[in-house]
C-alpha cells in the first residue's frame, strides 16, 4: 500500500494562497503575544519564583552539612618586602687570552676543575724566546766587560769621556734588551691570575693561535654576586646591609640570603630604577653565575598585620576570595591580599581579627552552606591556652570587688531571703555568701549552710572562662536556631504551593479563553 502524497495535491496556483496563510497566522500570533502580553509575563513570573522558592525550601529541608577546618584570623608582624627579579654574576671572572701568536705545546689543566692562583695553564712554543734570552744575557757580559775597561782608562785620564759614555749607554741598552727578551719568554706561559674554577677550552696541543684569540674562562664564584634593581618609589627604603631572600627555580623549596654591599650612585634614566648589589657566601658552590633569582628584599616591618594561611585564600579569575564561617554557615568573602610570608597572607582588607576562615574544604561550600568545624575542639584548646595567661590578672579583679562590697548591695537582697537568714545567723555574718545572688536564690543552696558558705565554688576561674562550654553552649543555640527555623518554614511552604497552583490555574483558565 502505497503512501498518500501530500505534496502532490499543491499546485503552482495554491501556493501564494499558502504563503500568505503562513504570513497572516505568524502575524496574529505577534499580535496576540503583544495584547496579552501584560497579563501572561507577571503571572509566567510568578510561577517561576514560586517554583524556585519551593525548590530551594525543598532543599533546605533536607539541608546537608560539610565538614571544614578552619582557623581564627591572626594578628602579628609581617616583613615589608620589595619583590624583584636579578641575576647571579661571579666574584671574579675573566676570559683568558693569547698575548701572542704561536703554538700550543701544553694543557696543564682538566676542563671544569678548580685552580689555585699561580697555576700554569696553558704553554706556548718557546723555543726562539728562549734564544732571544740568551743572546741578550751574552750581549750584556759583553758590554759590562767594555764598561769595565772604559771607566777604568777613563779614571786614568787615558781614555775620552765620549767613549766612556758610549760603552756606559751601551750596558743600559742591553740590560733593557734582556728585560724585554725575558718578558716576552713569560708570555708564552698563561697563569691563572686568582683561584677558581676553569672552564671549557676549544683548542688542542699543537693549534696555532694569533694574538687576542679566546682561550679559556676562570669563574670565582666563592662568594656571589646578584644583581638587581628597584623602582624609584623604593629609592628611600634601601640601603647597604639589608637583607634579602632569593629563590631559584632550579632549587625548589630552598630559599637563599643575601646582603646588600652596594647601591648604585644614580638611576637608570630609561627605566628609573636603582641598582644594587648582594653576596651570597655560596659556599657549597650550588649558585652559579647568569642564573635568574626572584629577589624578595627586606626593607622593614609591619605591625598588626592580618594574617590567614595560603590555603584559605581561593582564586577566581584576578579576585580573591576566603570562605568565613559564622554562626555555623560559610560564606564567600572577597579580599585583598598584600605580602606573602611562610605560608602565611597578608589580608588588606575584608577580614577582621578572630574570624573563623575555612582552610580545607572550600570545594564544597556554597553561600549559607551548613559547616561543621572538625578541628573546632583542637582551636578552643589552643585558645584556652593562649587565654589561660591573658586571664589570670582579669580574674582576680572581680574577686576584690566582691570581698569588699558595701553593706547596701547586702541589704537590697535582704527582703527576698528574709525567712532563711533569720532561721541562719552565721550566714547573715558571712559577706561573701550574701554577695552572691544565684547561690542564695537556689533553694538547695539555703538549705546547705557549708555550700553556701564555700567562698571557691562562689569564685571558680576555671569555669567562668571555659572556652570548650562557651563553644558547647554556642553549638546549642545554632542547633535550637536552625530546628526553629525548618518548623517556622513549613507554613511558607504550604504557602508557597497555594500560589503556584493559583497560577497554575490562572494560566489554564487564560489559554482555555484564548482557544475559545
Amino acid at each position: 500500500m502505497q503512501r498518500p502524497d501530500l505534496f502532490s495535491k499543491i499546485t503552482k496556483d495554491k501556493i501564494p494562497f499558502i504563503i500568505g496563510g503562513v504570513l497572516v497566522g505568524a502575524l496574529g500570533l505577534w499580535v496576540l503575544g503583544k495584547v496579552l502580553s501584560p497579563w501572561v509575563r507577571p503571572a509566567i513570573k510568578d510561577a517561576c519564583l514560586v517554583y524556585l522558592e519551593l525548590k530551594q525550601n525543598r532543599e533546605s529541608m533536607g539541608e546537608r552539612v560539610v565538614d571544614v577546618e578552619a582557623v581564627r584570623v591572626a594578628v602579628g608582624t609581617m616583613t615589608k618586602r620589595v619583590t624583584t627579579v636579578g641575576k647571579l654574576r661571579a666574584n671574579e671572572e675573566v676570559m683568558l687570552r693569547s698575548e701572542m701568536a704561536g703554538r700550543i705545546s701544553e694543557i696543564s689543566f682538566t676542563e671544569g676543575e678548580a685552580v689555585n692562583k699561580g697555576d700554569i695553564l696553558i704553554r706556548f712554543e718557546d723555543a726562539d724566546l728562549v734564544a732571544e734570552v740568551d743572546l741578550a744575557e751574552a750581549e750584556l757580559i759583553l758590554r759590562e766587560a767594555d764598561h769595565g775597561r772604559i771607566t777604568k782608562l777613563h779614571s786614568q785620564n787615558i781614555e775620552s769621556v765620549k767613549k766612556f759614555d758610549e760603552t756606559k749607554a751601551g750596558l743600559a741598552m742591553a740590560k733593557a734588551k734582556l728585560e724585554k727578551a725575558k718578558a716576552q719568554l713569560e708570555k708564552a706561559t698563561i697563569i691563572a691570575p686568582f683561584s677558581g674554577n676553569i672552564g671549557l677550552i676549544d683548542v688542542s696541543v699543537g693549534a696555532y693561535v694569533q694574538a687576542g684569540h679566546d682561550l679559556v674562562k676562570l669563574v670565582d664564584n666563592t662568594p656571589i654576586k646578584i644583581d638587581f634593581k628597584v623602582p624609584e618609589q623604593n629609592v628611600h627604603d634601601v640601603g647597604v646591609g639589608q637583607t634579602a631572600e632569593m629563590t631559584l627555580d632550579g632549587f625548589v623549596g630552598e630559599i637563599f640570603m643575601a646582603t646588600v654591599v652596594s647601591v648604585d650612585a644614580s638611576l637608570d634614566g630609561v627605566s628609573h630604577s636603582l641598582s644594587l648589589r648582594a653576596t651570597n657566601p655560596n659556599d657549597d658552590g650550588n649558585l652559579r653565575a647568569g642564573m635568574f633569582v626572584n629577589v624578595s628584599l627586606i626593607v622593614g616591618e609591619k605591625g598588626n598585620a592580618i594574617m590567614v594561611p595560603e590555603s584559605a585564600v581561593t582564586r577566581d579569575g584576578d579576585r580573591e576570595f576566603v570562605w568565613v564561617v559564622q554562626s555555623g554557615r560559610a560564606g564567600r568573602r572577597r579580599v585583598i591580599t598584600g605580602t606573602r610570608e611562610k605560608g602565611k597572607v597578608e589580608i588588606i582588607q575584608g577580614l577582621r581579627a578572630d574570624e573563623l576562615v575555612v582552610i580545607a574544604g572550600q570545594i564544597k561550600l556554597g553561600e549559607g552552606t551548613s559547616v561543621n568545624v572538625t578541628n573546632l575542639e583542637s582551636l578552643e584548646e589552643a585558645l584556652q591556652e593562649e587565654g589561660e595567661s591573658e586571664a589570670a590578672e582579669p580574674i582576680k579583679e572581680p574577686v576584690k570587688e566582691i570581698a569588699s562590697a558595701p553593706a547596701a548591695s547586702a541589704s537590697s537582697v535582704e527582703p527576698s531571703i528574709e525567712t532563711p537568714t533569720e532561721a541562719n545567723p552565721a550566714v547573715e555574718a558571712n559577706p561573701p555568701a550574701e554577695a552572691n545572688p544565684p547561690a542564695e536564690a537556689s533553694p538547695p543552696a539555703e538549705a546547705n549552710p557549708p555550700a553556701e558558705a564555700s567562698p571557691p565554688a562562689e569564685v571558680n576561674p576555671a569555669v567562668e572562662v571555659n572556652p570548650a562550654v562557651e563553644a558547647t553552649q554556642k553549638a546549642d543555640e545554632v542547633n535550637e536556631q536552625t530546628a526553629s527555623s525548618h518548623i517556622e518554614e513549613e507554613p511558607k511552604v504550604q504557602e508557597n504551593k497555594g500560589k503556584f497552583a493559583k497560577a497554575l490555574h490562572f494560566l489554564k483558565n487564560l489559554f482555555s479563553k484564548s482557544k475559545e
